[in-house]
């Protein structure tokens, strides 16, 4: 923990949020490479969208561009790819590294009048200071006829994070538009598909496509990946809601901790290979690591490959923690 106050409820503020992550890209904020087998996932939804051999995208809350990069490879090749955001300093660092892509402020005139045939946000809802107005601005810039995919952490019942809550007093924020409780701090609402889809079918957009990922394995796979500090925050016993609770939090938190240090050398070693730049603890960390690596392997790929397979056979089940909800409109003359 940093010790600094939590900022959640503050970024509900435009100017607050934007301060809030010009800071955090100028610290680094997302700079490690995402695993390959999220961007895999990511292609494989792009490409199975019935999209036109040509047009233009429009990546909204693009950050540094890595997902606009991603877009440009999973779009047929005729088509134009763009990404926006509110951070001045994030999109200085996509320019640099992807010059293939045009990059542009949140607001640039110069693109005003610019209609996409398909926007795509990657974590963004979630994330916004006023999720209405966002929506209208990305209905600004698109066309007619036109499609949006939204990928961000799915907030339906059922899901083993949203079990999870419910053995927490305060597992559910309803008056932070119900924010699971071990959230980013970035987080500032947590949408189920219904909310999503009620919102913008008032502008005429119909859910032509649903997917979910992490129902049970996935969702193993990333919380023992996010290292032993979240495994303690996410098992907190202080706030459960009874004896039986405490009971399944303190078993849930063995549990998470045996498959963490059975996979963490593995784990390790990868998110220091990901990351773009590394300093020397990196490179002492990676020495150190590679030496049980071979030990710790199997664990890691046996839950890749759990996690790969939950999303091959229940991608419909709404029960996951992370939903890819694909929205079409027809012109509207």
């Amino acid at each position: 923990m940093s010790g600094k106050p939590n900022q959640t409820p503050h970024l509900y503020d435009k100017d607050i949020s934007i301060d809030f992550y010009e800071e955090r890209y100028a610290h680094g904020y997302m700079e490690e490479a995402w695993p390959s087998e999220k961007k895999q996932r990511i292609l494989g939804v792009l490409r199975s969208l019935e999209l036109p051999e040509q047009g233009e995208a429009l990546d909204f809350g693009c950050g540094n561009g890595a997902l606009t990069e991603i877009l440009r490879h999973a779009l047929p090749p005729n088509w134009k790819v763009f990404g926006t955001d509110i951070s001045s300093v994030a999109l200085q660092k996509a320019k640099q590294r992807f010059p293939a892509c045009t990059f542009f402020a949140i607001g640039d005139a110069a693109f005003a009048g610019r209609r996409f045939d398909l926007v795509f946000t990657h974590h963004v809802l979630e994330h916004v200071y006023d999720l209405d107005q966002v929506l209208l601005e990305i209905l600004a810039h698109l066309k007619s006829a036109s499609a949006m995919l939204h990928i961000l952490p799915c907030g339906n019942p059922g899901s083993f994070e949203h079990q999870v809550c419910l053995l927490h007093k305060d597992g559910i924020d309803a008056e932070l538009e119900n924010r699971f409780f071990f959230e980013d701090e970035g987080h500032v609402r947590r949408l189920t598909t219904e909310q999503l889809n009620e919102r913008c079918a008032k502008e005429g957009f119909a859910l032509a496509q649903a997917a979910y990922s992490n129902q049970h394995f996935g969702a193993l796979n990333w919380i023992t990946r996010s290292g032993r500090n979240f495994i303690r925050t996410f098992t907190d016993t202080s706030q459960a809601v009874d004896a039986k609770a405490k009971r399944r939090l303190q078993l849930l938190r063995c549990q998470l901790w045996g498959i963490w240090v059975l996979r963490y050398p593995a784990a390790l070693v990868e998110n220091r290979l990901r990351k773009r730049s590394r300093t020397v603890r990196d490179y002492v960390c990676l020495g150190c690591a590679l030496l049980l690596y071979p030990f710790a392997k199997p664990m890691d790929l046996y839950l890749k490959s759990k996690a790969f397979e939950e999303w091959r056979t229940r991608k419909t089940d709404p029960c996951g923690s992370e939903m890819y909800l694909f929205f079409k409109r027809e012109s509207r003359g």
